[in-house]
């Protein structure tokens, strides 16, 4: 057989592996997009010939390497996750791929040609699956600032170096030196990988542990109010009889305007019950309790519209990070705005439960202008930015797992969160429909 015919023979039979380790790294850190297994295998056939095609293309090996990373991008986009988070997975198997390729120590003949082959690619999958075994954060963090700057120059400047030094003439005289460069690169990139998998696995950590804390805070704060409240209501039901016997005398002698005003004065007493929230959903009820507490300290009115089924069956996780820390931002938004300025200080919170989805605005006037950061996202004014380091993006990307939408807009010195949530089941054993206005 013709040997360049039978080098492209086993080129093509190897070629699917490269599509299986890209669906292995990939799907180990995102959820796909793709529900139907025989569309995915579509798409993975359509990247093959492509690749094919570019493999047999008059393309240098500079093009002809873009549109493979390009392609990979592209397939990255069958997955879900973080855009940045993504973008960095994709250039980073794509330095995997050309450094295994490089790194393999294989004489330059037919054979070792096709040799080379199979062991890169072999390589590579096992690559993958150490790295799947390894990694611990699974894709769900944000690599931003020096952090985002590290993990996507790695890669990408690994491929810059590999390009360079192979037409270097040192390289040219010992071409048996050259696989050691490509697998000191790639032994590099896997490392930092891993470390910035940690990094980004001990920030998860602490994120979980701070709302963990948080969510203890409000459950705390709620058993405090409602052990007041019943000791209240203990203290009224102990004194009641007492209370009807001298009311009782004071009619019999005719002092029943003050009798009535007695009355009117202990059914306000008995109207404190209105100052909790109590839709039947604890969750909702602790944070908006609790965050109606901190609204009172700084004068600054809650407003609530509610109309909630008890019993829904929430995430506590998700309800926490989405309606606590909206609410912590709109408080300190709220809290900036002078008081002499006249501007009325308030928050709204609407809240409203149809065809299994629950909706959330929340509205509060602001003082000043809102930060934005250079990919549009907005800033926390806090001088703490690091134990303040949930805000908005993260509720955003909470928002983004849960399946929900997110949605915000500030004009006129009012700004606005829109959020909604899909599939929230009832407990069929609540009862109906509980509305709270205010």
């Amino acid at each position: 057989m013709n040997s360049v015919l039978l080098d492209e023979i086993i080129y093509l039979a190897v070629l699917p592996l490269l599509s299986v380790i890209l669906h292995l790294f990939f799907s180990r850190f995102f959820p796909c997009r793709v529900e139907s297994r025989l569309r995915l295998t579509a798409f993975y056939i359509l990247y093959i010939g492509v690749h094919a095609l570019l493999h047999h293309s008059s393309l240098s090996a500079l093009p002809l390497m873009a549109g493979n990373i390009g392609l990979i991008l592209g397939l990255s986009l069958l997955y879900k996750g973080s855009l940045a988070w993504r973008l960095y997975a994709a250039v980073f198997i794509s330095a995997v791929i050309i450094l295994s390729d490089a790194a393999v120590p294989l004489p330059h003949t037919n054979f070792g040609y096709r040799l080379g082959l199979l062991l890169s690619k072999l390589l590579k999958l096992l690559l993958v699956l150490l790295l799947r075994r390894l990694v611990k954060d699974e894709g769900r963090g944000q690599p931003t600032g020096w952090l985002g700057s590290v993990v996507l120059l790695c890669p990408c400047l690994s491929i810059a170096v590999l390009l360079q030094l192979s037409g270097s003439p040192f390289f040219q005289l010992y071409p048996q030196l050259f696989p050691v460069v490509p697998a000191l690169l790639l032994a590099i990139n896997l490392l930092v990988f891993l470390l910035i998998d940690r990094v980004l696995s001990a920030q998860s950590e602490r994120s979980q542990r701070l709302l963990l804390e948080q969510q203890n805070s409000y459950y705390l704060n709620q058993y405090h109010r409602n052990r007041e409240f019943q000791e209240e209501a203990l203290r009224f039901r102990h004194d009641f009889n007492h209370i009807l016997l001298g009311l009782r005398s004071r009619i019999l002698s005719g002092e029943e305007a003050a009798s009535t005003a007695e009355l009117d004065a202990l059914l306000g007493s008995t109207g404190q019950a209105q100052a909790y929230c109590n839709t039947g959903n604890p969750v909702i009820d602790s944070i908006l309790d609790y965050k109606r507490q901190e609204a009172s300290a700084t004068e600054i009115d809650l407003r609530l519209e509610l109309s909630l089924p008890p019993r829904m069956m929430l995430d506590t996780a998700v309800i926490s990070v989405i309606l606590g820390n909206a609410l912590d931002n709109a408080l300190e938004a709220v809290s900036l705005i002078p008081k002499e300025q006249g501007t009325e200080r308030y928050i709204a919170v609407h809240m409203h439960y149809l065809n299994a989805s629950l909706f959330i605005r929340i509205q509060n006037p602001y003082s000043g202008s809102v930060l934005q950061g250079p990919g549009g996202e907005l800033l926390t004014t806090k001088s703490d930015k690091r134990s303040h380091g949930i805000g908005l993006r993260n509720i955003r990307q909470t928002m983004e797992r849960a399946g929900g939408l997110f949605q915000l807009a500030y004009s006129g010195q009012l700004f606005q969160l829109e959020l909604v949530l899909f599939h929230i089941e009832r407990d069929q054993r609540g009862g109906g429909q509980v509305s709270e206005g205010e």
